[in-house]
C-alpha cells in the first residue's frame, strides 16, 4: 500500500490515465474483466510494471504485465470489497494507467432476522397507537439491496395491528402498533408472521414469527349462576351449620378472576344470623327465631385492582311458630335508629334501650361481643341501657358481633339474640404511600405507563384518593387511577431526569394528605442510535507520524422529534 501511494504520488508530477471498469459480484472465477490498454497486446517481455493497492486487491485482482489483461482470480464479494484500483506503468514509458474496478452490488443476501421466534406481552389496556419496537433484520447487501420494509404477512386478526417504520443513518426502523382495541377474553394470543422485504425485484424476504401474549386487565366483573337463591331451615338447625352454596364466574384470568363472597351490610339484623364463607359457604352463627324470614345480599368480589364486584340475594325462611320466640326489644338510640355506631363517639354515650316482656321478669340480660359496650340495668328490671365504656377504631375492627344473652334465674338460657353493630369512618388517616422516595424511568414521549398507588384505611369518602403533582408541568397525573401522563414529548433541553412529588389526598372534610418524591429518568422514545455529523470523514496522515498522536476528533448527538 505504501509502495502505491509513493509510486502514485510521483506518477502524479506527470499525466496520469485513468480506465474505470464495472464488473458484477456474481461473476466467476478467471473471469476477463478488460485490457489496460482496451485489447489484448501479444509480447513476450513484460510491458507493464503493475502495482496493486493492497494485499487484497493482489490476491483477488490480476493484471497481466505482458498482455494487459485483468481477470479475477477469486469470487468477489460487494459487501467485503467494493472498489480494487492497480496502477499500471508501462515498461518503456509513458503516462502511467490508473485502473478503477467498481465492483457492482447484486441482490445476492436475504434479510435474517436474529432471532426465528420471539414473544411480546402487550395489556390489553394499551392504548390504540402505542407502540412496541421490533427486532431488525440484517441484509449484507448494499443500500440498494438492503431493508426496505417490514410488513405482517400472516395472524393479524382482525388487523389490530400494524406496522410502523422510519428510517435513520440508511438503517430502517420498525414498531409494531396497537391499531384496534384488545380484548383477552376475546382473543389472549396472537401470532404473527413479521416479513423483512429487501430492495430486489423481485425482493428477497426474511422471516420471524412474532408471539404477542394479551395481558389480562380486570375488565370482567363476577356473575353469580343465579340471580336469587332460598333455602328453608329449622328453628333447631346448629350453629354453624350450612344452609346454601353460592356460585359466581368472572371471565378474566389469574387474580382478575379469583372470587371471595362475603355478606352485605343492611339496616336489617338478618345478617348478624349468618355468615358467608369467603368459598361463598352460607352458615349460621345463632340460634334462628321461629318464624323468622331473612332477606340477605351476597356480594361477590374479585381480586382485581381495582376489584369488581356483582350481587345476588338470598331469603333463608326459618321454620316453626313465632309464639315460641323469647321476647326482647332494642331500641338503638343512634342518629340512624340502627346498630350503627361512628368510631369517635364519645365515652359515656347512651346508644340503646333494651326491655325485657313482662312475663320474663325473672330474667337476667347480659351482652358478649363487644369489651367497649357496656349494660347498665335501669331502676326498672325490664330496663337495660346499652353504654359506650371503651373506644372504636374501625380501621381496626369495622364490626362486632354482639349477642344478649337472656337467663333465667336457675342460669337456664331463654334467648341468645344477635346482633350485627357496625362502626362508622370518620378521616383518622391521611393516605398511606408503599415508599417515600420513588426511582423510575420515562420514556420522552410518554410511551411507557406508570401508576403510583396510595392506600387509605378509611372509607367512602374518607378513603377516596385523588392524586396531583408538585414542583413541575411537565408530568401529568390521572387524578382518579394515579397514571403518570406526559402530554408532549420532552425534548433535551428538559434534561436527563426530572424531581417531583405526588399528592396523594383523601376526600374527607377536613382532607388528609401526604406526598411522595419522584426522580424520574428520562430515555429517547424509540432508542434511535446517536447519530454522527458526517457519514464519512477523511484524513491525510504523513509516513512520520508519531504513535499516540491524535488524528481525529468525532461527534454524534441524539436525534428528537419535537
Amino acid at each position: 500500500m505504501l509502495i502505491f501511494i509513493l509510486i502514485y504520488s510521483i506518477i502524479t508530477y506527470n499525466q496520469v490515465l485513468s480506465i474505470q471498469f464495472s464488473v458484477p459480484e456474481s461473476v466467476p472465477v478467471g473471469h476477463v474483466v478488460g485490457y489496460v490498454e482496451g485489447s489484448p497486446k501479444i509480447a513476450t517481455d513484460a510491458r507493464y510494471f503493475v502495482v496493486y493497492s493492497d494485499d487484497i486487491t493482489e490476491k483477488i485482482i490480476k493484471v497481466d504485465d505482458r498482455s494487459g489483461e485483468i481477470v479475477t482470480l477469486q469470487p468477489l464479494d460487494y459487501e467485503k470489497k467494493t472498489n480494487f484500483e492497480v496502477l499500471a506503468i508501462p515498461v518503456q514509458g509513458g503516462d502511467g494507467i490508473q485502473i478503477s474496478i467498481e465492483v457492482e452490488d447484486e441482490n445476492d443476501h436475504v434479510p435474517t432476522f436474529a432471532d426465528e421466534r420471539i414473544t411480546i406481552e402487550i395489556s390489553e389496556f394499551a392504548r390504540i397507537g402505542s407502540e412496541f419496537p421490533l427486532p431488525l433484520a440484517d441484509d449484507r447487501d448494499g443500500p440498494s439491496y438492503n431493508v426496505q420494509k417490514y410488513r405482517i404477512a400472516q395472524g393479524n386478526v382482525n388487523n389490530v395491528f400494524k406496522i410502523s417504520s422510519r428510517r435513520l443513518n440508511g438503517v430502517l426502523y420498525a414498531d409494531l402498533v396497537v391499531n384496534g382495541q384488545l380484548d383477552r377474553e376475546y382473543r389472549d394470543k396472537y401470532e404473527l408472521v413479521i416479513e423483512a422485504l429487501d430492495g430486489g425485484k423481485p425482493p428477497r424476504i426474511g422471516k420471524m414469527r412474532l408471539n404477542i401474549k394479551i395481558l389480562d386487565a380486570n375488565d370482567n366483573a363476577p356473575v353469580f349462576e343465579k340471580p336469587r337463591y332460598s333455602a328453608s331451615v329449622s328453628s333447631t338447625v346448629s350453629i354453624g351449620s350450612t344452609i346454601l352454596t353460592v356460585k359466581a364466574t368472572d371471565a378474566d384470568i389469574e387474580e382478575n378472576a379469583r372470587i371471595t363472597y362475603r355478606l352485605q351490610k343492611t339496616r336489617s339484623s338478618s345478617s348478624s344470623f349468618f355468615s358467608m364463607a369467603p368459598n361463598g359457604v352460607l352458615s349460621t352463627t345463632a340460634q334462628l327465631l321461629p318464624g323468622a324470614v331473612h332477606d340477605l345480599v351476597v356480594v361477590a368480589s374479585d381480586h382485581g385492582r381495582p376489584s369488581l364486584e356483582a350481587t345476588a340475594f338470598a331469603t333463608i325462611t326459618v321454620q316453626g311458630s313465632t309464639h315460641d320466640a323469647p321476647a326482647l326489644d332494642i331500641i338503638w338510640l343512634t342518629d340512624t335508629t340502627t346498630a350503627h355506631l361512628m368510631e369517635n363517639i364519645t365515652l359515656g354515650s347512651i346508644v340503646a334501650r333494651l326491655s325485657v316482656h313482662e312475663n320474663k321478669k325473672h330474667s337476667n340480660l347480659s351482652l358478649t361481643g363487644c369489651p367497649s359496650l357496656c349494660m347498665q340495668q335501669s331502676e326498672s328490671s325490664r330496663i337495660y341501657l346499652l353504654i359506650v365504656c371503651g373506644l372504636f377504631d374501625r380501621e381496626t375492627t369495622p364490626e362486632y358481633h354482639l349477642k344478649f344473652i337472656m337467663k333465667d334465674s336457675s342460669d337456664d338460657i331463654l334467648l341468645e339474640h344477635p346482633v350485627l353493630l357496625t362502626i362508622g369512618d370518620v378521616n383518622d388517616n391521611a393516605p398511606q404511600w408503599s415508599q417515600l422516595n420513588m426511582h423510575l424511568v420515562l420514556k420522552r414521549n410518554g410511551e411507557n405507563v406508570h401508576v403510583v398507588d396510595a392506600f387509605d384505611p378509611d372509607q367512602g369518602a374518607n378513603g377516596r384518593i385523588h392524586y396531583s403533582i408538585l414542583d413541575t408541568d411537565l408530568i401529568k397525573i390521572d387524578a382518579d387511577s394515579g397514571r403518570l401522563i406526559i402530554e408532549r414529548e420532552l425534548d433535551c433541553s428538559v434534561g436527563s431526569m426530572i424531581n417531583f412529588r405526588v399528592r396523594a389526598e383523601d376526600a374527607g372534610k377536613p382532607s388528609k394528605y401526604s406526598d411522595m418524591t419522584v426522580i424520574a429518568d428520562l430515555i429517547d422514545p424509540s432508542g434511535k442510535p446517536p447519530q454522527f455529523e458526517k457519514s464519512l470523514y477523511e484524513i491525510l496522515v504523513t509516513e512520520d507520524t508519531e504513535q499516540g498522536s491524535c488524528l481525529l476528533k468525532v461527534r454524534a448527538y441524539l436525534v428528537f422529534v419535537i
